[in-house]
């Protein structure tokens, strides 16, 4: 391994630190969110372009073996950047994409970005977080396009490293967090938590409540469905201990 690679290293463990620091902070009201997701939206991007960096070298090292992973990382570093980008311009509300009027063109535009984005959860979740992105370009605080991208950036970071993976799951917590406070009446944002708290933190504690709440909201069909093979498990964690 070069010099270089291990300070790119060393400096993504850094940059890993401090967003884990930037969550204690927030947490402790030591910070204030718009600092907080202003950095947090900094340190992302570099964590994302180190890993990319680091990925590449390795693969001009070793062309045979674990290709199909570091491959998967990079795709994942690549998702992490096109968010950042999204978080960045998202700072700025009641943006226009060109040829966009400011009343009724954003709203057709929003609905038109959604329906797209719905068709493409499953099939293509990379695409579908570019357009969830997009959206929130238009509208930041869309519970919506929060809640399904984090669930999508949950999902991606399955083959990611530790490392990243913990940096997505916290941004991951931290949007859906922040559409159930927009809006508390848009269930699908607590059935997905709860299934995030559950699935990728392994807290059937912590995902009880949003469960609860989920099940009482009456969800939609498709994310019934999802819920309900977690709820029995979860129900029974938190029964046994």
């Amino acid at each position: 391994m070069s010099a270089r690679d291990d300070g790119r290293k060393e400096e993504r463990r850094f940059l890993l630190d401090s967003l884990r620091d930037l969550e204690r902070e927030l947490e402790a009201g030591d910070i204030d969110r718009h600092d907080f997701e202003s950095l947090r939206d900094d340190y992302t991007a570099r964590v994302a372009l180190l890993t990319k960096a680091i990925e590449h070298e390795e693969s001009k090292r070793d062309a045979s073996g674990r290709r199909l992973g570091r491959k998967a990382v990079t795709v994942f570093a690549v998702v992490m950047l096109g968010l950042v980008a999204g978080w960045f311009v998202a700072d700025n509300s009641g943006q226009r994409l060109p040829g966009q009027s400011a009343t009724g063109g954003i709203e057709q535009s929003t609905a038109t970005l959604l329906s797209q984005a719905r068709l493409l959860n499953f099939n293509d979740p990379a695409q579908a977080i570019t357009l969830y992105t997009e959206v929130l370009k238009i509208e930041p605080d869309n519970p919506e396009a929060l809640t399904y991208r984090s669930w999508l950036l949950a999902l991606s970071s399955r083959e990611a490293s530790d490392d990243i993976k913990k940096v997505a799951l916290a941004t991951a917590l931290t949007d859906i967090t922040r559409a159930i406070e927009k809006d508390d009446t848009y269930v699908d944002a607590y059935c997905l938590l709860g299934i995030i708290n559950f699935r990728f933190l392994d807290d059937a504690e912590l995902a009880k409540p949003p469960l609860d709440k989920c099940l009482a909201g009456n969800p939609p069909h498709e994310v019934l469905g999802l819920v309900t093979s977690v709820v029995d498990q979860v129900n029974a964690a938190v029964a046994g201990k």
